[in-house]
C-alpha cells in the first residue's frame, strides 16, 4: 500500500491493465461461443438445403406456381361437389328456403300439415298407409312439438322425409308399412357422439355399442356407424328405413327417382322378402282390381280366350284386343330400403385471390 501511495498513477495503469485483460477475454470467449453457434447453425442450413435439393419436385417458384394453381383447381373442385351434393329441383330448393318454426306450437302445426297433406296424397295414388306408418315416422310429435334445442333438426328431417315419402308414393306401392329415422342431433349432440365414437374406435369397443339400439316399435332406428357414410369433421348424414310392399317396379320407380339426387341421398341397404297375407291385403289399384275380376278359373279358359282374340283380330282391325290375364299372378313383395341424407360439414377455403385454372403454366 505504501509503495501504491507512492506510485498512484502506475497502480492506476497496472488495475486499468488487468480489467482491460479481464475484458479482453470475456469478449474473446463470447464472440468463441457465438462464432460456434453460427457454424451449428449454417451446418443445418447446409443440412436443409441438401434434403430440399433431393425433393422432387425440385422447391423452385416455378414449381411452386403450379402448386398454387392446383390448389386454386382443388378449391374449385371441392365447391363444384358442395354444389352437387346440395340437391337440385324443388325438393333442394325447398330444403334451401324453408322457413325454420320459431317455436315448438309451430313446429307441431307443421308436422301435423306434413301428416294430412301425405295421407291425401297417398289417397290420390291409391296407396294404402299402415297406423305404423300413419305418422311418416315422426308419431313422437302427435301430441306436441319438438324440443326447442331439437326444432331445426326435426325440421330439416321432415323436410327431407318429404321428399322420400313423396317419390316413393310417386311409385305406386302397394301399401306404405313403416317409416323410420335416426333421432335428430343438435350439433353439441353430434360432437359429443363423434368423440364418443373416436374413443371406441380407439379403445376397440364395437361402434354399435356406443350408438345405441333404437327402442322397438318407435320411429327411431340405430345404423350401424361401420356401413355409414358418416366422417367426423366432414360428412354428416340422417338415415331413414322406409318399408312398403308391392312389385318390383315400384322400387324400380322409387330408386331410380333417388337416383336423380334431387336430393343428395344414398341408397344403403335394400331388403326384399316375401310378404305377408296381412302386408299384401292392400287395396288395389283400379285397373288391377279389373284384371284379378277378369283372372280365369283354369289355364285352358286362359288359352282358348288368347286363341279367340287371336282369330278376331284380322276380321277388325280399330279393335283393341283383350289383354289375357297372365297364368301366374305377379308377386307382391315387402321392401324395406335404408337411405342416408348427406351433409357436407368441412368449410371450402377459397380465397378469392386465388389463381384460376386457365391460368395453369404449360410445361
Amino acid at each position: 500500500m505504501t509503495w501504491y501511495r507512492k506510485n498512484p498513477l502506475f497502480g492506476f495503469a497496472l488495475t486499468l491493465g488487468a480489467v482491460l485483460a479481464l475484458v479482453e477475454l470475456w469478449f474473446i470467449y463470447e464472440r468463441f461461443t457465438a462464432s460456434r453457434e453460427v457454424t451449428v447453425r449454417l451446418e443445418q442450413r447446409r443440412t436443409g438445403l441438401r434434403e430440399m435439393a433431393d425433393l422432387t419436385p425440385p422447391p423452385t417458384r416455378e414449381v411452386a406456381a403450379a402448386i398454387e394453381v392446383d390448389l386454386a383447381r382443388a378449391r374449385h373442385a371441392v365447391a363444384a361437389m358442395q354444389g352437387e351434393l346440395k340437391g337440385r329441383g324443388p325438393a333442394a330448393e325447398r330444403l334451401r328456403t324453408a322457413k325454420v318454426p320459431a317455436a315448438r306450437t309451430d313446429a307441431y302445426f307443421d308436422l301435423a300439415t306434413f301428416v294430412e297433406k301425405t295421407r291425401e296424397l297417398a289417397r290420390k295414388q291409391e296407396v294404402e298407409v299402415r297406423p305404423e306408418a300413419a305418422r311418416f315416422g315422426f308419431g313422437v310429435f302427435a301430441n306436441e312439438g319438438p324440443e326447442t334445442e331439437h326444432i331445426e333438426p326435426v325440421f330439416r328431417q321432415r323436410l327431407v322425409a318429404q321428399y322420400l315419402i313423396e317419390s316413393l308414393l310417386e311409385a305406386r306401392p302397394r301399401a306404405l308399412l313403416q317409416v323410420k329415422r335416426e333421432p335428430a342431433l343438435t350439433r353439441k349432440e353430434r360432437e359429443e357422439r363423434d368423440v364418443a365414437l373416436a374413443a371406441a374406435a380407439a379403445a376397440g369397443t364395437p361402434a354399435d355399442a356406443v350408438a345405441g339400439v333404437a327402442p322397438e316399435g318407435s320411429d327411431y332406428f340405430a345404423m350401424d356407424p361401420r356401413v355409414s357414410a358418416r366422417v367426423p369433421g366432414y360428412v354428416d348424414t340422417t338415415a331413414f328405413r322406409i318399408a312398403f310392399s308391392g312389385q318390383t317396379a315400384s322400387l324400380r320407380a322409387f330408386l331410380n327417382r333417388l337416383a336423380s339426387f334431387e336430393l343428395p341421398v344414398l341408397v344403403r341397404e335394400v331388403e326384399v322378402e316375401p310378404a305377408t297375407a296381412d302386408e299384401t291385403a292392400a287395396v288395389q289399384p283400379a285397373e288391377e282390381a279389373g284384371a284379378a275380376e277378369a283372372l280365369p278359373a283354369a289355364p285352358s279358359v286362359v288359352l282358348s280366350t288368347a286363341s279367340a282374340v287371336a282369330k278376331a283380330a284380322p276380321k277388325k282391325a280399330g279393335a283393341r284386343a283383350t289383354t289375357a290375364a297372365p297364368i301366374v299372378a305377379k308377386p307382391v313383395s315387402k321392401f324395406t330400403v335404408t337411405v342416408e341424407y348427406i351433409e357436407l360439414v368441412l368449410p371450402v377455403a377459397d380465397s378469392p385471390d386465388a389463381p384460376t385454372p386457365a391460368a395453369a403454366p404449360t410445361t
